[in-house]
């Protein structure tokens, strides 16, 4: 007889449902992305030249929220392109003012200036928005650089992904904290797991997890971002799958065949994640803060930027990072946190990191150029796109 859900969930491990925010990226046991034809053989359709999808295609594996990958790109001339992003993509029950989605427009921004360098480009960007809300981020502009074709930078944007599980406990050592931190300029912030502030982000985290559990339009907004079957998967292309949740072996089968939209809003998937959360804040090795000045479109750009930066370093010292930012969309705590921590600023970012003794490959499903610029029109496509 079939195991009823809810005794499945029960007996599920602890890398099952485990549900950051800010990026979980993404793909499930039975897709991989080996299997969706490569970004740059795809996207053969548009009017771009080889060093232009060269350098969006690697733009777009940056990390977003349910990766939702909310941005559009318009060209507009020869190496210039308007940056915006897709109301369709946003998540107003966790994000209503859209700061987590210019924080991954920033990312975005700094996988465009990395891969443009590679390319022999430099990309020069100017802020247009005014608010999260404006339909148009930022202009890019690409000009001349020497090329650095030594830098492997094409591998370590593909490189990069979010992991859930597998952390041994063991604290950051104080040279490598000095190197994460200093791609922050000052806004990067590291508390032990076991210090006053350690606990407050932990026992913080896990409360807002259950707050934001229990509350139906973010249960039901993160239902709809879920792909539990591979069919959603390949048609998708974007959002959570199984193996992105560290969902394996028989457990990833089951769910990938007999969960759905219902099955998030039950209230043992509810609990579940909540127990997750509990033992994921008990196994890492500390909480890395990233501040803001403010929360201005700039500042929020610049701050998904420095994330980005980080995030590309961290596979070589063998640290993972999962970003829990429950606590900035949950009150009371995201009128707290700041204050609890002793920074300035604006907090923006939360997150769990450690270190691991295996760093497994990417497993993110990507949408295909086509979709990404063509819904926003004013380009040239030529034959179907999709």
């Amino acid at each position: 007889m079939m195991m009823h859900r809810r005794q499945f969930l029960k007996t599920m491990g602890t890398g099952a449902l485990a549900l950051g925010s800010l990026p979980l990226l993404l793909d499930c046991a039975g897709i991989r992305r080996r299997d969706i034809p490569s970004c740059e053989s795809a996207a053969t359709g548009l009017s771009l030249t080889p060093e232009e999808r060269g350098i969006l295609c690697l733009a777009s594996l940056a990390p977003s929220g349910h990766n939702t990958q909310p941005w559009t790109v318009r060209k507009t001339g020869s190496g210039s392109w308007i940056i915006g992003s897709a109301r369709e993509r946003w998540l107003p029950a966790v994000d209503p003012e859209n700061r987590e989605m210019l924080l991954s427009v920033g990312a975005l921004l700094e996988n465009i200036s990395t891969a443009a360098e590679h390319f022999g480009k430099r990309a020069d960007i100017r802020v247009m928005a005014r608010s999260g809300h404006d339909p148009e981020v930022a202009e890019v502009t690409l000009t001349p650089a020497p090329a650095r074709m030594h830098t492997h930078i094409p591998e370590r944007i593909r490189a990069r992904r979010t992991l859930r599980s597998g952390y041994l406990g063991r604290e950051l050592s104080s040279s490598d904290v000095a190197r994460l931190t200093a791609a922050g300029a000052g806004g990067i912030f590291f508390f032990p797991r076991q210090g006053r502030e350690g606990r407050f982000l932990a026992e913080g985290t896990i409360e807002a997890n259950r707050t934001q559990a229990w509350r139906n339009a973010a249960q039901e907004e993160l239902s709809r971002w879920i792909r539990w079957s591979d069919g959603d998967a390949r048609n998708h292309r974007n959002g959570l799958t199984p193996e992105s949740m560290e969902i394996g072996g028989m457990a990833g089968w089951f769910v990938r065949h007999f969960f759905d939209k219902e099955s998030v809003l039950s209230e043992s998937f509810r609990n579940k994640t909540v127990e997750i959360t509990r033992k994921q804040t008990a196994s890492c090795g500390g909480w890395l803060i990233l501040t803001a000045a403010s929360a201005g479109v700039s500042s929020l750009l610049e701050t998904g930027r420095r994330f980005q930066r980080m995030f590309l370093d961290v596979r070589e010292m063998n640290i993972a990072l999962h970003p829990m930012t429950q606590m900035l969309e949950e009150v009371p705590w995201k009128d707290r946190v700041a204050a609890e921590l002793g920074l300035q600023g604006t907090v923006q970012f939360i997150i769990r990191a450690g270190y691991i003794g295996r760093y497994p490959g990417p497993v993110s499903l990507r949408m295909p150029l086509e979709r990404l610029i063509a819904e926003h029109a004013e380009i040239t496509v030529r034959g179907r796109t999709g």
